[in-house]
């Protein structure tokens, strides 16, 4: 009597099998992005809060410019103001500049090193428009480094410049500190995502290597035959447990 065998093929991953994955598979599918957005809510709770106060100040260049024939009286003037503003982006965050607003915040009676007055200061540039913030853990430090970062500027600009003289007009004065709460949504979110990722990937690996056929689909893909008959599962109340 010839006898054939059987051997078992992987199965691809099709939408009744996904959900018959998702069944089997339900426990670990749901504990760990509970315990992932877990995570999430309490990193987001107790996440370090930082404070912004941000000031802008426009450079213009007052060096004598020649006539031009062609008409651009004011493009290199145009250019110099752009250039001293990107040096300014530089200068800003530098030891110099905030040893000097340190001096200025401790003329008041406030006690700020050099440090953390260097540590809290960044400035971008848009054309001739500088934006200077000041980031810190307390809101009323970073309003009170961010005032005399533009104090600063506005006294002693010009003499940063030696031998390109230009005009700093304070435009925009810091009085007040933002919360910055991004950065710790984002992280949060990203836990939360990534144990659900992670999840899956898991009930997938543990579902690719379980070599055991869990229902008659599975039976007729892998066999490659009908299934004409099966026993039923008796309950309890049948069994008579």
């Amino acid at each position: 009597m010839e006898t054939q065998s059987f051997v078992l093929r992987p199965q691809s991953l099709r939408l009744p099998r996904f959900w018959s994955v998702v069944r089997r598979r339900w426990p670990v599918l749901i504990i760990l992005p509970l315990l992932a957005l877990g995570l999430a809510g309490y990193n987001y709770r107790h996440a370090a809060k930082t404070y912004t106060a941000s000031g802008e100040a426009t450079v213009t260049s007052i060096a004598p410019d020649a006539a031009s024939p062609q008409g651009f009286d004011n493009y290199y003037r145009a250019l110099a103001s752009e250039a001293a503003t990107d040096d300014l982006t530089r200068l800003v965050p530098g030891s110099t500049f905030a040893q000097a607003v340190a001096k200025r915040l401790q003329a008041k009676g406030q006690n700020y090193s050099a440090g953390e007055v260097q540590g809290a200061l960044s400035a971008t540039r848009v054309y001739r428009v500088l934006s200077v913030t000041a980031t810190s853990s307390d809101p009323t430090r970073a309003v009170q480094i961010g005032q005399a970062a533009l104090d600063e500027l506005a006294a002693n600009g010009p003499n940063y410049f030696p031998n390109r003289p230009v005009q700093l007009t304070i435009t925009n004065y810091p009085t007040g500190a933002g919360a910055r709460a991004l950065k710790a949504g984002v992280l949060a979110v990203g836990t939360f995502l990534a144990g659900a990722l992670l999840a899956a990937v898991i009930a997938l690996l543990v579902d690719l290597f379980d070599t055991r056929l869990h229902d008659r689909r599975e039976i007729e893909d892998q066999l490659g035959l009908p299934v004409v008959g099966a026993i039923p599962r008796r309950t309890r109340a049948e069994r008579g447990v």
